[in-house]
């Protein structure tokens, strides 16, 4: 289920639904104690339901409905009002040192029974598997190891007419 329209409930005439994420978002944020029109898609049906002081829809009450992706949510509150609800995703980022310490230790502590120690050695099933490892004894890269690397490399060098972008290299200017 999802909002994919919005609009403010029209009084008089008639209004367009808006489309765009961004700004059904900021209609709901801007307009909290108003009555909405919403088209709302599940499996397939699209259904304008209202919802708001005026109009409480039991339907929609309790609900966190999504708002056309994942990135935000409308949640349907009992006395009328909508509250909006960002979902935060950390997608590849590094884990911390810390982290990756304590992720060994409970490896340690477990007797490494995960699944990947229950399976059978796939080394020995055939071609291009041989690169299957388990990444806790392979080593995971941490945030701090990235920039233990990445302390001598130099910002926009191409702009500054280095011929390489790390420091650690006897850097002369290119001529122009």
């Amino acid at each position: 289920m999802r909002i994919i329209r919005a609009r403010l409930k029209p009084y008089t005439g008639s209004a367009e639904f808006i489309s765009v994420k961004g700004r059904i978002k900021s209609l709901i944020e801007k307009n909290s104690g108003d009555v909405f029109h919403f088209v709302i898609e599940d499996s397939g049906i699209k259904t304008v339901k209202e919802f708001g002081p005026d109009n409480i829809n039991q339907e929609l009450v309790g609900k966190n409905i999504q708002i056309i992706d994942k990135q935000y949510y409308a949640k349907f509150n009992v006395d009328g009002t909508i509250d909006i609800v960002v979902e935060s995703e950390l997608n590849e980022s590094l884990p911390r040192e810390n982290t990756i310490k304590q992720l060994k230790r409970v490896m340690k502590l477990s007797s490494k029974t995960d699944i990947g120690n229950r399976i059978s050695d796939m080394n020995k099933q055939g071609a291009n598997i041989q690169y299957i490892q388990n990444p806790i004894d392979t080593g995971i890269e941490s945030y701090e190891d990235f920039e233990k690397k990445n302390k001598k490399f130099i910002p926009s060098w191409n702009l500054k007419y280095l011929e390489s972008p790390f420091s650690e290299k006897k850097n002369k200017k290119l001529k122009k």
